[in-house]
């Protein structure tokens, strides 16, 4: 497609530079820890994107960004000494957080010439910066406990997947515009060095909603 459309490639008003900032909705497929349910957690991302139109509807979209992935998992464990006692009740509740620079390369298509509604996919490539995991403890509510520990050299540092993507355009006028959009990245790559506890492989899994100037 680029080769067909050398005639575009530099013209200068068919790029697009931005920036972009908004919320991540995370996951790990993969991650067991007997008695923990794990659930998504919010995070954020910031970045800045480059455009180049190969024609009036199609283009090529690079996006570099800070990408904070986090989800959760809790666990509730009773004890008894026997059954006419109190249970003892342990809450525990993990915070996994990971620091990410990533960059997706996407393919985008443009609905109509005002460049409005706008669909794009292609692959991403993520570098692990740091991680670290939370585990906030507690026994019958009482004695919290909170403990904090980096565990960025038990993970493996390079992931990628999957991005897909659509939103909308508001344009301000003829060179500014507003960008909302929603992505979902589908990681490929095992994060983890080792294998969890029934053998599984942790992959990321991530949702975006951005609010960008282009």
């Amino acid at each position: 497609v680029i080769l067909l459309s050398t005639n575009y490639a530099f013209a200068q008003d068919r790029q697009k530079f931005g920036i972009n900032a908004g919320l991540t909705y995370s996951n790990f497929r993969g991650m067991n820890i007997p008695t923990f349910q794990f659930e998504y957690g919010f995070g954020f991302i910031v970045g800045v994107s480059y455009e180049q139109y190969l024609n009036d509807k199609l283009s090529i979209k690079a996006n570099l960004s800070y990408d904070k992935k986090a989800n959760k998992g809790t666990s509730e464990i009773e004890f008894r000494g026997s059954i006419d006692e109190e249970p003892v009740v342990v809450n525990q509740e993990l915070s996994f957080q990971y620091d990410y620079v990533t960059l997706p390369i996407l393919m985008k298509y443009d609905f109509t010439d005002e460049s409005s509604f706008f669909v794009n996919g292609g692959p991403f490539i993520g570098y692990l910066l740091s991680s670290r995991i939370v585990d906030n403890t507690s026994t019958n509510n009482l004695y919290p406990d909170t403990q904090s520990r980096t565990t960025t050299d038990y993970n493996n540092r390079l992931d990628y997947g999957l991005t897909l993507g659509f939103g909308k355009a508001f344009r301000l006028n003829d060179e500014n515009s507003i960008v909302v959009e929603i992505r979902n990245n589908i990681g490929f790559a095992k994060t983890n060095k080792d294998d969890t506890y029934q053998g599984d492989s942790v992959q990321t899994n991530s949702f975006n909603l951005l609010v960008g100037w282009a």
